[in-house]
């Protein structure tokens, strides 16, 4: 009833709640250089898990073994332990229950909000109806116990993600100056930071750049300089080892602009080279 006060909601008066015993509760930190994880199995439901991706921030996920939440919006709070009476519980918003293996994910806002609350001694809890009861909900609680030594590792091994991921690289877009076709320092800046990314992941199996222009000059000459631009992205690329062979290059002139043409700062954005990468 506290909680449903707290929430101002209607919640089901009885809850089925999945939390593991102090004395059992373990994390466990995995990761390489794309992706960390840290996470707590909750004993009959599944794990909660922490998981950072490289260039990103933690975001947190449910993963059940069985989901026996009713798809829709879930309560989301940090609830303190019951021995921390001068605690009160901290209302992190909702979040959706959905059918398959990962149940729930939280955004990054959140999951910062449960780590913070793990730093202090609070419990992360997860409540939404449940499918076997209309007057029933499900609780998924997260325990503190052990939380700083996971986040210790947890942080060490964030060290040591790239700058960047697979997402973040393949919206990759190189700006060019008004009739320009060379690299900027900017430019070279951002594509050796790709470079990190695509010297990291052996599954790279192309690279697709795509060469764009303004409006301004006529369209022979506009397709030449995206021409031009895309073939030095390439070549950039290829003089810090990238093989040739990865590459495909299309050439779209002034036809596909992102922004208008009108104004200084559209055209700027339409002077590019868009990057993207595929896996085998």
């Amino acid at each position: 009833m506290y909680c449903a006060l707290l929430l101002g909601v209607a919640l089901p008066v009885q809850a089925i709640t999945f939390q593991t015993r102090m004395e059992e509760v373990e994390w466990t930190v995995e990761g390489d250089q794309f992706e960390c994880r840290m996470a707590q199995p909750v004993s009959g439901y599944g794990q909660a898990v922490f998981v950072r991706r490289a260039g990103e921030r933690p975001v947190f996920q449910l993963e059940a073994t069985s989901n026996l939440m009713q798809p829709g919006q879930a309560q989301l709070f940090n609830d303190p332990p019951p021995w921390r009476h001068n605690m009160r519980a901290s209302v992190l918003g909702a979040a959706l229950v959905e059918d398959g293996p990962v149940a729930l994910r939280a955004s990054q806002q959140q999951a910062g909000q449960m780590l913070a609350g793990l730093a202090s001694g609070m419990h992360p809890t997860i409540q939404r109806a449940a499918w076997a009861s209309a007057v029933e909900s499900v609780r998924v609680v997260v325990s503190s116990v052990g939380y700083q030594q996971a986040w210790t590792e947890f942080q060490t091994c964030a060290g040591g993600l790239l700058p960047l991921n697979f997402d973040q690289v393949s919206r990759s877009v190189v700006s060019f100056a008004s009739g320009g076709t060379r690299l900027t320092d900017e430019a070279k800046a951002l594509l050796d930071t790709a470079l990190v990314y695509i010297k990291a992941d052996e599954d790279i199996g192309a690279i697709q750049l795509d060469g764009h222009s303004d409006n301004l000059g006529d369209r022979l000459t506009n397709r030449e300089l995206s021409r031009k631009r895309a073939l030095a992205v390439r070549d950039y690329l290829m003089e810090q080892g990238v093989k040739e062979d990865l590459f495909t290059m299309r050439f779209h002139g002034e036809s596909y602009p992102v922004a208008t043409n009108a104004s200084n700062s559209g055209r700027q954005q339409n002077r590019r080279v868009t990057l993207r990468l595929e896996k085998n």
